[in-house]
């Protein structure tokens, strides 16, 4: 080989390096700068909750946001805010916030229908507090839509679980749901007790529900999901629906391409 063709082949592979180190950059970060940070107490239930707004670009007061509630915001605030901010470039749209709500409580009394370990099973409380305290305060400062098909909830394991809890008992709230690996079998099944029970006047609702676990998620969890899964098939025609398994990865390692599949769907669905 010559001198002329090594060069070449050292400038294409430095060329090649910097764009895998562009693009991982891109992925890592978001514009942070579109980032709001605030704290509320909730009257409901004397709670303290540290609350992230992600806006989007070309923020405008004129302008009715989409929302996309995020629990367990310490941990998944970042990743789902930098995936809309990707998806909003991908399908050329700019209405949609990210509002991610931190710890108040301790995350399983907080996310949790019925007591668990060290959570008391106050998501009623919980509901109550994202619903008539946190949700006007982000239409009134944010500009975000009113209505229920404009708001979606996110979450993963517990956080899953709260979302699933609030489509089967306060299907007022949401219109979108995000469910990664929900704990749907603690509480002896509970979500799916609560689901069979309010049917009647749930099922003939609209929304979008994506639903997703990792193929090897610890035992029990899978077959909860599963049991959801044909349940919103076989009960809930006016929902648009989609279900991923990500293969290989287990109950932590789903998550982030969870959250990417999750978002994607959700962004298709406009």
């Amino acid at each position: 080989m010559n001198k002329n063709n090594r060069i070449t082949i050292s400038f294409i592979a430095s060329v090649f390096i910097m764009l895998i180190s562009l693009t991982a950059c891109r992925e890592d970060t978001f514009d942070k700068d579109l980032v709001r940070e605030f704290t509320i107490t909730s009257s409901i239930n004397g709670s303290t909750y540290p609350v992230k707004v992600a806006l989007p670009k070309n923020y405008s007061s004129s302008t009715k946001y989409k929302t996309v509630y995020v629990l367990d915001s310490k941990w998944d605030f970042d990743d789902v805010a930098r995936e809309v901010q990707t998806q909003s470039e991908n399908f050329h749209r700019s209405d949609v916030l990210v509002v991610g709500i931190g710890w108040g409580n301790d995350r399983l009394d907080d996310y949790l229908p019925v007591p668990y370990k060290s959570g008391s099973g106050r998501a009623d409380l919980f509901v109550r507090f994202i619903n008539e305290e946190l949700v006007p305060k982000i239409e009134q400062d944010f500009h975000a839509s009113g209505i229920r098909e404009d708001r979606a909830i996110l979450g993963h394991s517990a956080g899953g679980l709260f979302g699933a809890y609030c489509f089967t008992n306060y299907p007022d709230v949401f219109g979108n749901y995000l469910a990664l690996s929900p704990a749907l079998w603690i509480g002896d099944q509970v979500v799916l007790k609560e689901e069979k029970k309010n049917r009647a006047g749930n099922q003939s609702r609209t929304g979008r529900f994506f639903l997703a676990t990792g193929e090897i998620e610890e035992e029990g969890m899978r077959p909860t999901v599963e049991a959801l899964r044909q349940i919103l098939n076989q009960h809930y025609n006016g929902f648009s629906k989609s279900y991923h398994l990500a293969k290989g990865l287990d109950h932590m390692g789903s998550k982030k391409p969870n959250i990417r599949k999750a978002v994607t769907f959700y962004f298709q669905q406009f």
